[in-house]
């Protein structure tokens, strides 16, 4: 038996270092194998997220890493999903490791993240141990299957029902030993991978044995040839031999199974749980600041959060996509800036609705999702808008609580690029605008549906800039619609969604250029989209007014300063 070396601490800390640089690592530990022949501890990499295979060059690297520091120890690289995933399904292997494995290293927030998600222990215990059990009365029926065979005298088939059930039981002791069960191979391929884990059985078959091997050649000839093997001779002694090996690997692998069932029952005697979390009942909660917390742990087991501000509040904003809304409690939507290690498309969109549907619609969210990376945007605005809302906004969480800015003074901003911007989207919005008032093609509800939709976009694109010096990088009407809220609450008013004719004319006025591919017949009728292009030109000349107020009062501003 191969000895397992264990390098010195301080060398047991490097090689732990070089494996999380190596790869994205959420726990490395070591646990007791002490079965199958196999005495000693295994090395477990969780590594974090869900891969569909671990890539070879995985292990590789990191057999190098055990060369350069003189460690002889069976490792395993897995990934937090298939940990998960396997214990859901009553693993008994993987219990075994969770129930007993010693922490070497772990992230603490990746690895918190997937002990919640993990069932009670005592509940994949006994999944495990029916699973366990099913897979065995497979394995004794085709023992009797082959035994019937013998007494018949039928060799062919006695061989064929030998072999599959030593492929099974190969699979068995895979499953119990190292997690994982190895099905398909041939004998040879099945017993030199299950070696590692379980070096008990690698006397099952002798392959230096001439005798030995050409048994295995011939199971293999039976299983290849089947149901067309007339022509193979084969002696009953031969079939004996084999029976006796099948026998003698069901009784050891029943062996395996009591030896890891009785680790783990031993551990479970005792395991505490971990204390989880309990689930988040956000629309129960009245107290802003205790639902603001909990929006943000939503938001931080979502997406690698860097830090959450929130900027604002509107009361009373019913939900966009909602024909009810619930009248015992106001609706309260939070305007969060949050900066992340990463952007996913349409994070935004996906957390809003998560949030949502968690609260009831008691809570809402408006996201400004951004990279963190972006702080050193060279857009001046954006970055006056940033460090406005870091000094000013209220900080609901910072990781490790480091700040991300060296400095968050706002720096005095230079309007002009805004007012410049302002022009060009006006200039658009109008353009638009003269062709729905022309009838350009207004018998065709889908094309001036669109055209509309640009018209709202350019004048809250425009309005986002002026008021914020804000850029967004997503780009719906109802999310555009609900940033202008923040600094004018009465455009709610604009687009409401109180009936089923007030979705149909928002969900025409929702409508993107790439829809025009797929459309057809017309289901708004003229009247609702005359209403729709109604309240385009009351929303227009609201923003028109907004606007050449806030001009008014900046270009006072800038007399009274000269004159000062």
């Amino acid at each position: 038996m191969d000895a397992i070396i264990i390098p010195s601490e301080k060398e047991f800390e490097a090689l732990i270092n070089d494996l999380r640089v190596l790869m994205d690592v959420t726990a490395i530990t070591l646990h007791e194998s002490n079965t199958a022949g196999k005495m000693g501890d295994i090395l477990t990499i969780v590594m974090e997220g869900n891969f569909t295979e671990i890539a070879s060059e995985m292990y590789d690297r990191s057999e190098k890493l055990f060369e350069k520091y003189s460690v002889q120890l069976p490792c395993k690289i897995v990934d937090s999903a298939d940990v998960i995933h396997k214990l859901k399904d009553g693993n008994l292997y993987y219990l075994k490791w969770y129930l007993t494995c010693r922490t070497l290293f772990k992230n603490d927030t990746a690895y918190s993240k997937m002990i919640e998600k993990l069932p009670a222990a005592q509940s994949v215990f006994l999944k495990a141990m029916k699973h366990v059990l099913q897979m065995f009365g497979k394995a004794d029926a085709m023992s009797r299957g082959a035994q019937h065979y013998m007494g018949t005298n039928s060799h062919q088939l006695a061989l064929l029902t030998i072999h599959q059930n030593i492929i099974s039981l190969f699979g068995i002791v895979g499953e119990l030993t190292s997690g994982k069960a190895y099905s398909g191979k041939s004998v040879n391929d099945q017993q030199g991978i299950t070696e590692e884990f379980a070096p008990a059985f690698s006397k099952l078959f002798d392959r230096s044995n001439p005798e030995e091997a050409e048994l295995v050649e011939l199971l293999h000839t039976v299983t290849r040839s089947f149901p067309y093997t007339g022509n193979i001779k084969i002696k009953k002694e031969t079939v004996v031999t084999a029976y006796k090996k099948m026998q003698w690997m069901l009784k050891e692998t029943r062996k395996v199974y009591k030896e890891q069932l009785s680790s783990c029952e031993a551990a479970l005697s005792t395991f505490q749980e971990p204390v989880r979390e309990k689930p988040l009942k956000l629309s129960d909660t009245n107290d802003e600041n205790t639902a603001l917390d909990k929006i943000s742990r939503i938001i931080i087991k979502a997406i690698k959060t860097k830090a959450i501000y929130c900027f604002g509040k509107n009361e009373a904003l019913p939900p966009r996509d909602s024909l009810a809304v619930e009248e015992k409690k106001a609706t309260i939507n939070f305007y969060l800036l949050v900066f992340e290690d990463g952007l996913t498309p349409n994070t935004a969109h996906d957390l809003a609705g998560k949030i949502r549907s968690k609260s009831k619609g008691r809570y809402t969210v408006t996201l400004l999702i951004h990279n963190v990376a972006e702080l050193e945007t060279e857009q001046a605005d954006q970055k006056y808008f940033f460090h406005k809302v870091i000094s000013s906004g209220q900080q609901v969480y910072l990781t490790e609580h480091q700040p991300i800015f060296n400095s968050v003074t706002p720096q005095q901003r230079n309007i002009a690029p805004a007012i410049e911007y302002l022009h060009y989207r006006n200039t658009i919005a109008n353009i638009l605008l003269e062709h729905v008032a022309d009838g350009y093609d207004s018998s065709y509800t889908h094309l001036t549906g669109m055209l509309l939709h640009h018209v709202v976009e350019q004048a809250c694109l425009a309005m986002i800039r002026l008021f914020l010096g804000y850029s967004p990088n997503y780009f719906s009407i109802g999310y555009l619609l609900e940033i202008c809220e923040h600094f004018s609450p009465e455009i709610a008013n604009f687009f409401p969604t109180r009936t089923e004719s007030d979705l149909r004319i928002l969900k025409q006025l929702s409508r993107q250029p790439w829809t025009l591919r797929y459309s057809g017949k017309d289901m708004v009728s003229t009247d609702e989209m005359e209403l729709l292009e109604g309240r385009c030109n009351e929303f227009v000349a609201h923003v028109h007014t907004l606007v050449n107020k806030a001009l008014e009062d900046m270009q006072g501003m800038d007399k009274s300063e000269d004159q000062d």
